[in-house]
């Protein structure tokens, strides 16, 4: 059944000493916070509201955030120093404060990230005053509590009340004093996850984009090593590369921000790119996020099997062959995509890169993968699930550069458009679906490790859904034939029978409130409680 994506864990290891910090490692399967540790029994309705909409007021938007974080992975508490997290203020028409998101910067985040309040104190000052309602996941309420380092106890504890005073000057929120800012429960429970120290300070950098009109922008297959334990294993990604004079460029090197460029000088047939290079916001990890260089090695002790690790310096080298068809960086040198310049938070790792020009043509791609297997429909819960395999060749068995390759679903022959209403990921109305694309806030469309697509549909209404590949190379558009499954069952019903009965159903709003019915039309989350205890969430759309 439909998972209800509230809550994404970015699971951290302990912070090692000789290291600027801890590597994360993103989780990609949503989660609620009962699935760490379950809540306290809790009022059935909360008559207070979390404050989830931008507050009335100037907002500062894109601030970099920094602090001192407690957080929980898979029943671990772990340390983290964060850096480049995603700050916002807003000045509120009250003559309040209000603070974006300022738990757990670097390793959590939920679908629609709430604020919270500080009230004037005078002299550039504000106060948090603690407890505060936080968040509502699913009906159950989560609070933002004051916290102390208790040296007996190894950790913070819970205050039953408390303030924690910020100055908020020239567009700087700085936190006085060392208190954290903790998630707990209903009944004052914490969550493992507290902020201190916690700086939010504007954003001055941009990142360097570039015009098609202005540069010739290339397609570059780009070679890296892959496998810590097998130094022959690679893996590859389409990158653009644009060469003006002694000035080079490398763009997309991180897949939501594909627009933006790190720049490096062209030297005797060498191509130098210093390190720390911007790439802009991405919202999926809540940071800001840069490309950083360093001299790669195998690390065996740090996370208990083998990763590659990095010693960071101030720049990597590439040879470049005298027509530029060839870059390469040789092993060791590497470059990571990452949360913030100063802490190794890395999304993605280049190691031993090497760039060879890519050849593209107007191409038909291959037909899509899509069986009868396939297809799930829960006529019930009004939703159907797709798995389908878009190949990244043509009908002729030929590479083609995943950033020009798309695909459309259609329902009885129709093209489908996502409506941003109903898909709350989507940033807007969509039919042509990018081969990369993912909704990194509800995961209704996502791509699994081996490549496999996943699209949710609102709907069971149809006869036939079909899958169709679209490859665009400059004017010239090719499609491949559809792939086509039919409705598995007339009635629509593809559930698994688990002999457990649903003995209570509560309904609740997308911000977690609960209904006093399901609503006769729209989206809504339904949570069934089953005769065995387990229980299940399900977005439905009438």
């Amino acid at each position: 059944m439909k998972r209800t994506i509230t809550l994404i864990a970015l699971v951290a290891a302990l912070l090692i000493p000789s290291m600027a910090s801890a590597q994360r490692m993103p989780a990609k399967a949503g989660m609620r916070l009962s699935q760490f540790k379950a809540p306290a029994a809790a009022p059935a309705r909360v008559e207070e509201e979390p404050i989830m909409d931008v507050p009335e007021g100037t907002l500062y938007d894109n601030m970099y955030a920094s602090s001192f974080a407690y957080g929980l992975g898979w029943g671990d508490i772990y340390i983290q120093n964060v850096d480049g997290g995603i700050g916002k203020v807003v000045e509120g028409n009250d003559g309040n404060l209000y603070i974006y998101n300022p738990i757990s910067q670097g390793y959590i985040w939920f679908s629609i990230l709430p604020w919270i309040k500080a009230e004037p104190a005078g002299d550039g000052k504000y106060v948090v005053k603690l407890p505060q309602l936080y968040i509502i996941d699913v009906g159950d309420p989560y609070y933002a509590y004051c916290m102390h380092y208790d040296e007996d106890e190894g950790m913070p504890v819970v205050e039953e009340e408390g303030e924690i005073e910020f100055t908020w000057e020239d567009g700087v929120l700085t936190q006085l004093g060392d208190k954290f800012i903790g998630l707990c429960d209903a009944t004052a429970d914490w969550f493992y996850m507290a902020d201190q120290h916690i700086v939010y300070a504007p954003m001055t950098e941009e990142p360097i984009t570039l015009s098609d009109s202005e540069y010739y922008i290339q397609a570059y297959n780009m070679t890296y090593l892959s496998d810590p334990t097998d130094l022959t294993a690679t893996k590859e990604r389409i990158v653009d590369v644009a060469i003006d004079g002694e000035d080079i460029y490398i763009g997309n090197l991180n897949n939501n921000n594909p627009d933006a460029f790190i720049k490096g000088k062209l030297v005797d047939g060498k191509a130098t790119f210093p390190t720390r290079q911007y790439l802009g916001v991405d919202a999926y990890y809540n940071g800001h996020i840069y490309v950083l260089t360093g001299d790669a090695f195998v690390d065996t002790e740090t996370y208990g099997s083998p990763v590659f690790n990095y010693n960071l310096n101030d720049e990597i080298v590439f040879t470049v062959d005298e027509d530029a068809q060839n870059i390469v960086a040789e092993w060791p040198a590497a470059m990571v995509t990452n949360v913030g310049p100063n802490t190794l938070s890395i999304i993605n790792d280049f190691v031993g890169p090497g760039l060879v020009a890519f050849e593209e043509y107007p191409a038909t791609p291959a037909t899509p993968i899509f069986t009868d297997d396939d297809i799930t429909i829960n006529q019930t819960s009004g939703f159907t699930v797709l798995h389908f395999t878009i190949p990244t060749v043509d009908d002729e068995g030929y590479k083609l550069n995943v950033n020009k390759l798309y695909y459309n679903i259609l329902l009885d022959g129709d093209v489908f458009t996502f409506d941003p209403e109903v898909y709350i990921g989507l940033p807007t109305y969509m039919t042509d679906i990018p081969y990369s694309f993912e909704d990194n806030i509800n995961f209704d469309i996502y791509i699994s490790g081996n490549g496999r697509h996943t699209v949710y549909l609102y709907t069971t209404d149809f006869e036939t859904v079909g899958v169709q590949s679209i490859y665009a190379v400059g004017d010239e558009v090719n499609r491949s034939e559809i792939a086509y499954v039919t409705n598995p069952l007339p009635s629509g019903i593809n559930e698994v029978a688990t002999g457990a009965q649903i003995v209570n159903t509560r309904y609740y709003d997308l911000t977690g409130h609960e209904l006093p019915t399901a609503p006769a039309t729209g989206l809504y989350l339904q949570r069934a409680t089953y005769s065995d205890g387990t229980t299940a969430t399900l977005k439905v759309m009438k």
